[in-house]
């Protein structure tokens, strides 16, 4: 079902869009464990971490990274109502099915209309496009736009739920199932938190799901001329790096969000089910979007400064530096323990050498998580000796396999050059 504020007159929405602009302002509360099931990285959270997990009362949630990474759980595979988070599924459906038609019109049945309770206005028999229904369920979570696309794509609205639920199937969705296509309470229609979370990330994929998710208003035909629809989604605009997804409330589910917010090269989703009003669904996402920023952000993983000396096969008791290349910044979770890196060179590199040229890897660790494997490579240029320097390095050779010693040539770092 729609958000209640679409249920509300327009000063009182204005009133909590207001209020919460404000709190999405104030700084988060201290941290404290709420719940039992609360995990870290999939693992129960234990006594010791008290201070680190996020204060959050919704009964089950998610955080995750967009590349699907778990980084905070509670009750996560608890079925439950998903009210309009349902049409995440309907868009997708959609998409996929109408890609190339999507400006194919649409005739308004006295069906759709009877259903739209969002503040949506169409009239029977009014014809408007795919695309313009799609905007009205994603940005609004229209019902009645919902339900007509169901009419369109599947003939019915049972014969759109079957392509629902075999894409749910296909997305491994393992404890979804869908009764409708707009989210209203039904008998067996639920999700979990997981699986809404995993639906998102591919939503998200898809870049027409993505621009529409993250638009605070559409404008589409309404009885009398265009109407200008808002987005449900109050953290657009509010919340720094805030891109969707989809909200959804219902008596039986709840006030419930997937959110996704981007902060440089790191992007987050965030999915609170079951919060008891409309304000408390947007503070606790920001809670929990706060929390995941704060705790899994860029990290230096590799310095500049030199990893190695490597020998030179051409010279004697010469090497040559090495360093990391490629990126050295590497989004950590920082509750997972220390970083460290294993470096692993070949036993020499033979001249001529190339600045760049790789000669080992790099493989950064946390725990037994691995975070990137870079490149060594050598640090600047080594030419092949001259003729000379040939002779006299091979009679140092052999004077050290018949008499040993000490070496002719102190070791070195070859300069560039040499």
């Amino acid at each position: 079902m729609s958000a209640l504020s679409l249920r509300i007159d327009r000063p009182l929405r204005r009133l909590v869009a207001v209020a919460l602009a404000f709190a999405l302002v104030v700084p988060s509360p201290a941290f404290a464990v709420r719940s039992a099931s609360d995990r870290l990285s999939g693992v129960a959270a234990g006594a010791a971490r008290v201070r680190t997990l996020p204060d959050l009362e919704a009964p089950s949630g998610i955080l995750m990274t967009m590349d699907g990474r778990e980084l905070w759980s509670r009750d996560p595979d608890a079925p439950r109502a998903m009210a309009s988070i349902t049409k995440v599924m309907t868009a997708i459906v959609t998409l996929e099915r109408m890609r190339d038609r999507m400006d194919e019109p649409v005739t308004i049945s006295a069906d759709a209309v009877a259903m739209e309770d969002s503040g949506a206005r169409w009239k029977v028999g009014q014809r408007v496009t795919v695309r313009q229904l799609l905007e009205a369920a994603v940005v609004h979570s229209a019902n009645g736009a919902a339900f007509q696309l169901a009419q369109k794509i599947g003939g019915t609205e049972t014969g759109f739920v079957k392509l629902m639920n075999a894409k749910a199937e296909a997305l491994d969705l393992e404890d979804t199932l869908y009764v409708n296509s707009h989210g209203l309470d039904d008998p067996g229609h639920h999700s979990t938190a997981r699986d809404i979370a995993t639906l998102s990330r591919y939503a998200m994929a898809n870049p027409v799901y993505r621009r529409l998710a993250g638009l605070q208003q559409v404008t589409v035909p309404g009885p009398d001329g265009p109407q200008v629809l808002k987005s449900t989604n109050l953290l657009l605009g509010n919340y720094s790096g805030a891109e969707g997804v989809k909200t959804g409330w219902t008596g039986d589910a709840g006030y419930c969000l997937s959110a996704a917010a981007k902060r440089g090269h790191v992007e987050l989703l965030a999915v609170v089910l079951g919060t008891k009003s409309e304000e408390q669904r947007f503070l606790q996402t920001r809670r929990l979007l706060d929390w995941g920023f704060k705790h899994y952000r860029d990290r230096q993983v590799s310095s500049e400064s030199t990893i190695a000396a490597l020998p030179v096969a051409d010279y004697l008791d010469a090497t040559v530096p090495v360093l990391v290349g490629g990126a050295r910044r590497q989004p950590v979770f920082d509750l997972d323990g220390a970083v460290q890196r294993r470096i692993t060179l070949d036993p020499s590199v033979a001249a001529p050498v190339r600045a760049g040229q790789r000669v080992g890897t790099v493989t950064v660790y946390q725990g037994d998580r691995m975070l990137a494997q870079l490149p060594a490579v050598a640090a600047w240029d080594v030419q092949r000796p001259r003729f000379f320097s040939r002779v006299g390095i091979a009679i140092a050779r052999m004077w050290r396999s018949v008499f040993g010693g000490e070496t002719m040539a102190q070791a070195r770092i070859v300069t560039e050059g040499e």
